[in-house]
């Protein structure tokens, strides 16, 4: 099936379809992330893993996931986005499927690492449609609206909708893991039938997505470096805020397990999800857009970001205990760590919409790397921080002081770049199709 046939022209009106079957998409890429995430405690029980277990359990999966950024983005720009986020689909629901099943922590490690492989198809893929379909005015916040709505849906499923099915609609994590597989093949089918590459008034596809000549250009290594801030930032507030949340309830509250892990994926999905992915992401894209039309460059957001990212996690590092102020720092910070579609939508001003995919996989490479590897270092840092501490929270001091250190140095870094940009001359940059 073509992406364009002719019986099917699509107005220019369509991009909001697009925009929606992309929400749809990513937040089902999104679930697969984080799956594990609101079932955590049951899967740790079933297995007997620690939190650096946990760690390594997360990280397997951001490292595949960084790895097939590119190859994905490449053969997106190449050959169409719609084929390739179709076929990231159907290849997430079977490794659910398999996650499912598994039997031994190498089992889990296996289909975490092949669900990484499948979910880079999608970002990327989606990123690149939704360059091709919204002009430029529109960029900041369909992108947001894009990564924010769909991330916000897709983690609400995992941290809300998984525990809520094990523990009270399906025999434990495992069926209900099924049947969220089950789901996300129906939905590669939906995404297959009304996605569409591009507008008829844009090409598709393009022959060269990545020109090497682009590794010589600052600006891309500037926003590669800024963007590892928010990968580190949005992978260490994933994959523990739910966690932190329950054991707070736990510890400080006196919550049992089951009532805790409920109580836990609740605030995280309202707060973190819902109002501030979900809602707070797609206005902070809105605002970039109306700042740009006043002369504020997009990067000054995006270290206003960055800096408030570090300050809530040496926040998170003293122990907060409180509910309604857990709920608010999972909120802003949600904001600020998933404002990293600004990248996005600077990499489709400067390079063009027919590279976004593979240029933006190269850096979303280097990105998910980053993260990864924070995030596997974290548990252990955690564990090696708590010396005979009075509770379980204390692990997680050095959980968040290692995303705050590294947002710190990523931030320090890419402003300098910034910075060496601003005083450039234009002969030293490398010319790179930049968008008219």
């Amino acid at each position: 099936m073509a992406d364009t046939p002719a019986q099917f022209r699509p107005a220019p009106s369509y991009r909001w379809v697009i925009l929606a079957f992309g929400i749809l998409a990513y937040s089902t890429s999104q679930f697969a992330r984080q799956n594990y995430g609101g079932v955590q405690k049951f899967i740790a029980a079933d297995f007997n893993l620690d939190r650096a277990a946990l760690g390594l359990l997360g990280s397997v999966f951001f490292y595949a996931y960084a790895l097939f950024q590119m190859p994905w983005g490449i053969a997106s720009d190449r050959f169409g986005n719609r084929g390739v986020t179709a076929l990231g689909l159907f290849l997430i629901a079977v490794a659910m499927a398999g996650f499912a099943t598994s039997e031994s922590e190498a089992g889990l490690l296996f289909w975490r690492c092949a669900a990484g492989v499948a979910s880079a198809a999608v970002y990327v893929a989606m990123a690149g449609a939704i360059a091709r379909w919204f002009p430029a005015r529109e960029g900041g916040f369909s992108q947001a609206t894009f990564a924010g709505v769909g991330g916000a849906a897709g983690e609400s499923a995992a941290f809300f909708l998984l525990p809520v099915l094990a523990i009270y609609f399906a025999s434990g994590w495992r069926s209900a893991t099924n049947w969220m597989a089950v789901a996300i093949a129906a939905m590669a089918v939906i995404c297959l039938v009304f996605l569409r590459s591009a507008p008829p008034s844009h090409q598709a596809t393009t022959r060269k997505p990545f020109p090497l000549a682009l590794l010589g250009d600052l600006r891309l290594w500037c926003y590669a470096v800024v963007y590892m801030g928010f990968m580190i930032g949005v992978r260490n507030a994933q994959a523990w805020t739910a966690i932190y949340a329950t054991d707070v309830y736990i510890t400080a509250h006196g919550y049992d397990l089951n009532a805790a892990v409920v109580a836990g994926g609740v605030l995280v999905t309202l707060a973190y999800s819902l109002l501030g992915r979900g809602i707070g992401v797609p206005a902070a894209g809105r605002l970039s857009d109306a700042l740009v039309k006043r002369g504020v460059p997009r990067m000054t957001l995006v270290f206003v970001w960055l800096t408030i990212i570090i300050i809530l996690f040496q926040l998170l590092s003293m122990q907060v205990t409180t509910i309604w102020l857990v709920a608010i720092i999972a909120c802003v910070m949600s904001i600020a760590v998933n404002s990293f579609p600004l990248i996005t939508v600077l990499v489709s001003e400067t390079y063009g919409p027919e590279k976004t995919a593979s240029v933006f996989g190269f850096i979303n490479t280097l990105g998910q790397i980053a993260g990864a590897t924070v995030l596997a270092a974290s548990g252990y840092l955690g564990i090696a921080l708590n010396t005979g501490a009075r509770n379980s929270l204390a692990e997680y001091q050095g959980i968040w002081l290692a995303g705050m250190s590294s947002v710190a140095i990523t931030t320090l870094v890419g402003g300098a770049m910034f910075v060496a940009l601003r005083y450039r001359t234009p002969s030293a940059q490398v010319v790179a199709s930049p968008v008219p």
